[in-house]
């Protein structure tokens, strides 16, 4: 007997539900419009995957409160768009505090973090915070305490649901502490050289306290090395290091003036993501955390295209996302004490 030309085939098994928060400051929410808004919702909770992202503090006051407007979408917004195009069935949630260390952001907001609905939770620290103060000589610069506190936030998760996945999301270097130490005279002769070779200590100095994070603390599923994939686009051309050298075809990494940005800022900011940085750290958070490859999302990717960003440009940061996160190392970088044993103003 033969099978009927119409019979329906039985619908594919729907991925099982990932409810994820990311916790962290500007640097997760990306501070400006476009990306800072980007799917963002606080209105209500996504009990089903969705590309929009429930934003924790929306609307709240005291610690909690916003500081630019919401709700926040930012680059887990980014990340929970190639969630829905790829299949994955991510709930994804944020919060938040601008400027806000770690520590704070807990102790603001741990019945926030330490849920036991997250099947994973990604950690993002205030900027200064991992570095020594002889690299910022910024008074919260403090290694050390950076590192304690992922362990805190490591065993308050974990205690609350021991299947977590917790991630930690490492930032990239700076542009405006490389300047500072560079000499901020950017019209000196010697600048450009000192500017990339800064750039670089800074880069390493994030690799290799946030890999020695996971390490001392052992309970870290992984590290997202978004730093890393900044430095490997720049090594590959892809995008450009300097905001001070002349105007190439490779696109900015760090925010700087454009008509798509927060209209009341008057001046780059060269420390926050372009459109471009934002792309690059939801793709290198993706690919980590979900293990897709991330170079099948193709030219016509639904966050590249509502963000702007040309095709082209898109299919190369994909690529550079997928390399970081496939060869990545968790050795350190030109290290010469272990950045955790590092404490305040050191």
């Amino acid at each position: 007997m033969g099978c009927k030309s119409n019979e329906t085939k039985p619908n594919q098994p729907e991925a099982p539900l990932q409810r994820i928060l990311f916790v962290g400051d500007s640097f997760t929410h990306g501070r400006y419009t476009p990306v800072r808004q980007y799917n963002g919702n606080g209105t209500n909770n996504n009990l089903t995957g969705s590309n929009l992202v429930f934003d924790e503090n929306y609307g709240l006051t005291g610690a909690r409160k916003e500081l630019e407007p919401g709700p926040y979408g930012g680059i887990p917004g980014i990340f929970a768009e190639m969630a829905s195009e790829s299949g994955q069935n991510y709930d994804v949630h944020i919060e938040a505090i601008s400027a806000t260390s770690l520590d704070k952001n807990f102790a603001a907001a741990s019945g926030v973090i330490a849920q036991s609905k997250w099947n994973a939770v990604v950690l993002q620290e205030l900027s200064s915070r991992p570095l020594p103060y002889s690299l910022t000589k910024d008074a919260t610069s403090d290694p050390s305490n950076f590192c304690s506190t992922v362990e805190t936030i490591e065993k308050a998760v974990h205690q609350a649901s021991s299947a977590a996945k917790i991630y930690l999301y490492e930032p990239w270097p700076r542009a405006d502490l490389a300047t500072t130490l560079s000499g901020g005279d950017t019209s000196s002769a010697n600048f450009n050289s000192a500017y990339l070779k800064n750039l670089s200590v800074l880069a390493d100095a994030n690799h290799n306290v946030y890999y020695s994070a996971a390490l001392h603390d052992g309970n870290i599923a992984a590290v997202a090395p978004t730093g890393d994939a900044w430095v490997n686009a720049w090594a590959a051309n892809v995008a450009a290091p300097s905001p001070y050298a002349t105007i190439s075809a490779e696109p900015l990494l760090y925010y700087g003036l454009n008509a798509v940005n927060n209209p009341a800022i008057t001046s780059p900011d060269y420390i926050h993501p372009s459109i471009y940085g934002a792309y690059l750290s939801a793709l290198v958070l993706f690919q980590q955390i979900t293990h897709a490859d991330v170079r099948t999302l193709g030219a016509q990717e639904k966050a590249a295209v509502a963000l702007n960003i040309p095709a082209n440009i898109a299919v190369k940061l994909q690529a550079i996302a997928w390399q970081t996160v496939m060869q990545e190392s968790a050795q350190p970088i030109n290290q010469s004490v272990d950045p955790c044993t590092i404490g305040l103003n050191q």
